[in-house]
């Protein structure tokens, strides 16, 4: 009886202590965000979380880790446990503008990364102060061409994709704009509000107060269609400058080689928050809008995206140490 007695206690512990049969996630889940709080990547983020969290049962808490154009929080995440509980706010900055103008860095954004879907997106817009007698991309090319150098455009940084935006704008209406780089799209905001610079290309989340206000004019949104939170603002195709064309994205990524049971749950969850109405409604608040896509599908956009802004960084010679 002994012997069976302890065959069993044996089988017991054996099938309790098997990890396959554990569910994820049976404990907290870290989200790292490459922005400080109070950003634009902060509060997608924060919403996200809180969603993740009540789908997966789980509680999911936001670490800001911020500085370099987001490569701190990206190197963190690629050499993080495969486990699922540490996850990042996969960005532009991280995966695509960073990677391709910075000549050392301590991750391939594919090659050390399980991408799990796209979150949100929110186009660039190209914003003038209000106080320049510009109405038009037509008539900023007229006033440019007649002050060359003379008009400043802000950005978040160099090598950031509002420095790339304003490139691409220049290299496809022949102006010559000097580019302004500041810490963050909040310090060029408020200079371009102050007049210390006069135009910004970036996302709508940053520049909407300023629109809103009538502090700032929008020209032109970089993306295919008009964007619907301003749909009287023109494109960039409509103002005769199809190539020029950039968006701010966010997403979730985990480290390479995330189990696939781990990767199809968090999928699945992405999907189902990216349909919640309350959520479409909190990004539309921020000017983002919810647009998820499947694992596969943004792996895919990201390696696109790394090519679009590659060839705009050599072009330009953009390169940072």
């Amino acid at each position: 009886m002994r012997f069976w007695s302890w065959l069993v206690v044996g089988i017991c512990i054996a099938v309790n202590s098997n990890p396959a049969r554990a569910e994820y996630p049976e404990r907290l889940i870290t989200l790292i965000v490459a922005v400080p709080a109070g950003g634009a990547g902060d509060l997608v983020a924060r919403q996200f979380a809180s969603r993740l969290s009540e789908l997966l049962k789980q509680n999911v808490v936001i670490e800001n880790r911020g500085g370099a154009a987001g490569t701190i929080a990206s190197a963190f995440i690629a050499r993080a446990p495969a486990d699922g509980y540490t996850l990042l706010l996969s960005s532009t900055a991280t995966h695509c503008t960073a990677p391709v103008v910075y000549k050392n860095i301590a991750y391939e954004p594919s090659r050390d990364f399980s991408h799990i879907g796209l979150i949100a997106t929110a186009p660039a817009i190209l914003s003038v102060n209000s106080s320049l007698p510009i109405r038009s991309v037509a008539d900023l090319v007229t006033y440019a061409k007649g002050r060359p150098g003379e008009l400043n455009f802000g950005s978040s940084g160099n090598g950031s994709g509002p420095q790339l935006w304003g490139e691409m704008f220049m290299t496809a209406s022949g102006v010559k704009l000097t580019h302004v780089p500041y810490k963050g799209s909040a310090p060029a905001v408020i200079d371009l509000l102050a007049g210390r610079v006069q135009m910004m290309f970036d996302a709508a989340a940053a520049q909407m107060s300023g629109i809103q206000s009538g502090q700032l004019r929008p020209l032109a949104v970089l993306s295919a269609e008009r964007f619907v939170l301003f749909p009287e603002v023109p494109t960039m195709a409509e103002a005769g400058y199809p190539s020029v064309t950039g968006n701010l994205w966010y997403g979730l990524s985990g480290p390479a080689k995330l189990p696939p049971d781990v990767v199809a749950r968090l999928e699945r969850a992405l999907q189902e928050i990216g349909a919640m109405p309350d959520f479409q409604d909190a990004l539309k608040q921020i000017g983002l809008l919810s647009t998820p896509l499947s694992a596969q599908a943004y792996s895919r956009f990201i390696l696109d995206e790394n090519d679009k802004y590659r060839k705009i960084a050599g072009a330009a010679n953009i390169t940072i140490e």
